[in-house]
């Protein structure tokens, strides 16, 4: 997780005002994977927006899952 974080650091640091596309297409990459754990998603049907609302930033992130994944548990 300390990866993920200083990845997303260096990004945001390098890239937040020159490129902001750049930013949602790796927050979606991201996304991507934490999500295909749980769901069955196809990378095009999920949608990632960043946009400056008053001194904040809101972030829009949406998905469409074709199904719940099963998981795998260990027995009592």
């Amino acid at each position: 997780m300390n990866n993920l974080n200083q990845r997303l650091s260096n990004i945001i640091q390098k890239n937040k005002e020159t490129n902001p596309k750049y930013l949602e297409n790796v927050i979606k990459s991201d996304f991507y994977y934490l999500i295909n754990n749980y769901f069955e998603v196809d990378f095009n049907d999920i949608s990632v927006e960043i946009s400056l609302v008053e001194a904040d930033y809101q972030i829009e992130i949406t998905a469409k899952g074709d199904r719940i994944k099963l998981m795998k548990t260990i027995p009592n």
